[in-house]
């Protein structure tokens, strides 16, 4: 059991006793980060987006899920990755994922100050999505590995071997793309 404290626990207390006081400070703390990590699984400013408007909507009423075994952002990131893998479900089923531009995976399109270049957005974009984010969370949020078992729910062992493969198959696309480009000169 985490133990809340400040704005966090009154934030949980007043939602769940139906006051959206709470609501604003939840969102001021934890949005831009959700939204990076959808972004990251869906490839899309949009549908990430969406996905962080339908989470803050349904927080009042999905805040009693929140039993305190983790910390309400862990809990957050949880929920928002169930959500966005349930969209690329439900686009799959409707029609195949659209790779529309590659770049949108640098994280100048979210509007932060890291800058990736193109070449290692197109290997990111190699993953699957839930690779995808476990690898961002673990290297460009700088979660630790303790909260990434919290929201992918596997042990520390799987973590570390899917962690391992997803830097081996980025390093191998980087690779690639540098002798073709060596070849090419």
């Amino acid at each position: 059991m985490v133990n809340w404290f400040g704005p966090e626990k009154q934030s949980i207390e007043q939602l769940r006793e139906g006051r959206l006081e709470g609501l604003q400070w939840i969102y001021r703390t934890y949005s831009q980060r959700v939204l990076n990590q959808c972004f990251r699984i869906l490839l899309s400013r949009e549908q990430a987006e969406d996905v962080l408007q339908d989470l803050f909507v349904k927080l009042p009423s999905i805040i009693s899920e929140f039993r305190g075994e983790s910390a309400l952002g862990t809990w957050l990131y949880r929920v928002a990755h169930n959500m966005c893998l349930n969209r690329l479900q439900q686009s799959r089923n409707r029609n195949k994922l659209e790779w529309e531009n590659i770049e949108i995976l640098s994280p100048r399109g979210m509007g932060t100050s890291v800058e990736l270049s193109d070449l290692l957005a197109k290997a990111l974009a190699v993953l699957d999505p839930e690779t995808r984010s476990l690898l961002w969370l673990k290297e460009g949020e700088g979660v630790p590995l303790k909260e990434l078992m919290d929201i992918f729910g596997l042990p520390e062992g799987t973590l570390k071997s899917k962690l391992s493969r997803a830097r081996d198959r980025v390093k191998a696309y980087l690779e690639k793309e540098a002798n073709y480009e060596k070849a090419k000169a």
